[in-house]
């Protein structure tokens, strides 16, 4: 866990466990050569208590002669926000503080207080929700940047070291509140389990370990499986072939789907069964399109693509910009049009001769002047081949056009409609016939 001259970040909240281990590694500091320093968040959430446990944690870190890091957050208030329970906010905002910190810092390591007791909570408390083999390896000793080097030492040692050594501590009185479900386990479920079997900690601490193993075996499994379902990924988004996950047995479609939604999250916090059950029924759907919302997650299937992405705030309006002719560029969409009125010779092959990105309107059907933009509700358009018109959103997926880049795609109008969904399809309203004497020749590249 630690390696010779690393900075490490050790989490102290004033408990038994943070204040044992702040101690551990105080000793050990000098043989291991690393540099330590303390961080602790008041989340506000006792009144002042919390302040009396940041008072405690600066002193002992004064003691200690190390540098202390303090912050405090509203986490109320950051549940109400973001519409989650206070626990999860709490660990929300806690995580980001230590990640911050130590980035700060410098830190290779956060070294976090859990036990072995901690490790059998997590364990009995994920079991009795449902969880899978995830949640029955309960809390990893390591997963770097975090560490726990008292992962493996049960709350009891950890007390009989603090009493040896005559270190105080904080004790919160929330912990003994057995309304809360992981205190009941602590208080009563384990008590009452090892009139059975008296060495249960270390029993499921046992267990635990070998769930973490097998898991990692099978992730190392899934390697192959996930590099054919795999299709593109990039930050925030990954595309997945639908047939090639309706193939697989049950068991590892739904664990690439899992690593799937773990890619785009980066974890798999309130990601339960009837999550990924709702994803195989997506699927499996004879639909070629549709979409559901998970926990920070939108799923959409558009013909033989299962595509997971992180959804953001609905992309505004760009305002619309006037274009006219000759060269003009738009950075907000990547491109550049060049537009050029000529007489109509029926030379559209020669046009295409000097670039494939070349388009030719019959310039008196044009209403100037032209402007850019891109889609609102209830934009209707009329592609070229189609004598009426249809709702801009059908045209869009029937283009097989991906969800994420269609409030980007830049259309080009007149005072009256959509000319030219541009890099798509020309309206049929200005299409050259006949009677056209002149053409808009419009052309288009990506911006320098």
């Amino acid at each position: 866990m630690l390696q010779p001259r690393e900075k490490i970040l050790v989490a102290v909240s004033g408990g038994v466990d943070s204040t044992i281990l702040l101690d551990i590694l105080y000793q050990l500091a000098q043989e291991y050569c690393v540099n330590l320093s303390v961080a602790h968040l008041d989340h506000r959430l006792r009144g002042e208590e919390s302040k009396e446990d940041a008072r405690f944690v600066a002193q002992l870190a004064e003691g200690y002669g190390l540098p202390l890091i303090s912050e405090s957050i509203d986490v109320r208030a950051v549940a109400g926000e973001k519409k989650m329970g206070i626990e999860e906010a709490a660990r929300m905002v806690r995580m980001r503080f230590l990640r911050e910190t130590a980035q700060t810092l410098g830190a290779a390591k956060i070294a976090l207080g859990h036990t072995a007791n901690d490790r059998a909570e997590t364990m009995l408390f994920n079991l009795i929700r449902g969880a899978g083999t995830a949640g029955l390896a309960g809390i990893k000793p390591a997963n770097p940047p975090f560490v726990r080097p008292l992962i493996d030492v049960t709350r009891a040692e950890v007390v009989a070291y603090a009493h040896e050594h005559n270190l105080s501590w904080r004790e919160d009185a929330s912990n003994a509140d057995i309304t809360f479900t992981r205190n009941r386990i602590r208080h009563e479920i384990i008590p009452l389990l090892e009139g059975l079997n008296p060495n249960l900690i270390a029993s499921l601490s046992r267990t635990a370990e070998i769930m973490r193993e097998e898991r990692e075996a099978f992730s190392a499994l899934l390697e192959q499986p996930w590099k054919e379902a795999l299709s593109e990924e990039r930050e925030g988004m990954v595309r997945l072939d639908r047939k090639y996950l309706a193939s697989l047995s049950v068991g590892i479609r739904r664990a690439l789907l899992r690593r799937g939604l773990e890619h785009v999250r980066g974890d798999l916090l309130g990601i339960s069964k009837v999550h990924v059950d709702a994803l195989c029924r997506l699927i499996a759907s004879p639909r070629a399109h549709g979409e559901i919302h998970l926990p920070r997650i939108l799923a959409r299937v558009q013909g033989d693509a299962l595509i997971l992405t992180v959804p953001h705030a609905k992309q505004a309006p760009i305002t619309p910009h006037e274009v006219s002719l000759g060269e003009t560029d738009f950075p907000q969409f990547g491109i550049a049009l060049d537009l050029a009125i000529a007489p109509w010779e029926g030379g559209l092959d020669s046009l295409r001769e000097k670039g494939d990105n070349v388009e030719i309107a019959d310039a008196d059907k044009v209403s100037f002047p032209l402007s850019m933009r891109t889609r609102r509700p209830g934009d209707r358009f009329s592609p070229l081949g189609l004598a009426g018109s249809k709702k801009l959103k059908d045209f869009l997926i029937d283009s097989k056009v991906p969800f994420y880049k269609r409030d980007l795609l830049p259309l080009l109008c007149d005072r009256e409609r959509i000319i030219m969904v541009v890099g798509k399809r020309l309206s049929n309203a200005v299409r050259v016939d006949e009677k056209t004497k002149r053409v808009l020749i419009i052309r288009w590249r990506e911006s320098k």
